[in-house]
């Protein structure tokens, strides 16, 4: 993932987060679950940066075939939204694309 802390004018934190860092993820417009980062290149995330990172899903058969390189999700620690994620590759291939057709 490419995870982007959104800045504090944008709504976003006002510190720095760190590797074992677990918000929570919109799967789906009707679904968010919670995520573990850890950062490939960077020790720390400071508002308004970004950094690589690894995530680990929770439940990811709950919700499968919700990643492909290039979607966008929302990152948000309770009601507020504090960054974004991109999907640079997908490791699980439970929630990858081609897994949700292939399961009905």
């Amino acid at each position: 993932m490419l995870f982007e802390l959104l800045a504090p004018e944008q709504g976003g934190r006002t510190n720095a987060v760190i590797s074992g860092y677990s918000p929570a993820y919109a799967v789906r417009a009707d679904y968010w679950t919670s995520v573990r980062h850890e950062f490939i290149d960077a020790d720390t995330v400071e508002p308004g940066a970004r950094a690589q990172a690894l995530v680990w899903f929770v439940t990811p058969e709950v919700y499968p075939g919700v990643a492909w390189p290039g979607r966008v999700f929302e990152v948000a620690e309770g009601e507020r939204r504090v960054a974004t994620a991109t999907v640079v590759e997908v490791f699980n291939a439970v929630l990858a694309r081609d897994s949700a057709s292939a399961q009905r």
